[in-house]
């Protein structure tokens, strides 16, 4: 089974490829969700636990309303294709379901420009505390959260989901500079 999914990343990387020229964040993060689903309709215990480990938490999530679609990015779409995908060594189908899961978290949720108060190091990913909606920062080094004010959080069990594009634009957050 893990030959399948090796094949099916290889698959994903040429259909990459040969439409790069065409190819936007949405389109590209739209490619590798079709691909999550690929996976997940394997009939292989262990594909299953590994897709509900690292893409199921993508299911719940409206992918419509978070998805930041602005010309101020805080990526480089074009690092992500020629260094994510076509240059990366995938050679394991756990790395390449680890692997796809980052890119679509690096594509997904919104880097703002705020810098960690923690470790200093980082722009803080921006998400909101499912029931209250609360605006929190994360550091993707650390993993020190933060409020809007840069007060530090303890979440604890709280869920946080990434915070919906139209809430960037109303609180008026930055994205992180490239």
């Amino acid at each position: 089974m893990s030959h399948i999914i090796l094949r099916k990343w290889e698959q994903l990387k040429q259909s990459i490829i040969q439409d790069r020229d065409n190819l936007d964040a949405y389109s590209l993060l739209k490619l590798l969700l079709d691909w999550t689903q690929e996976i997940k309709e394997l009939k292989d215990v262990q594909i299953q636990n590994l897709y509900k480990d690292y893409f199921s938490y993508y299911e719940k999530l409206n992918i419509e309303e978070i998805f930041y679609a602005d010309n101020v990015v805080w990526y480089s779409l074009d690092e992500i294709i020629q260094y994510d995908i076509i240059q990366s060594k995938v050679d394991s189908p756990q790395w390449a379901i680890i692997h796809t899961r980052d890119i679509i978290f690096n594509l997904l949720v919104f880097k703002s420009d705020k810098d960690c108060p923690c470790c200093h190091d980082d722009n803080l990913r921006a998400f909101v505390e499912i029931d209250s909606e609360k605006l929190v920062f994360e550091c993707d080094i650390c993993l020190c959260v933060v409020d809007e004010n840069n007060n530090k959080q303890n979440i604890g069990e709280k869920l946080i989901v990434p915070a919906p594009a139209s809430f960037i634009r109303l609180k008026n957050i930055k994205p992180s500079p490239i």
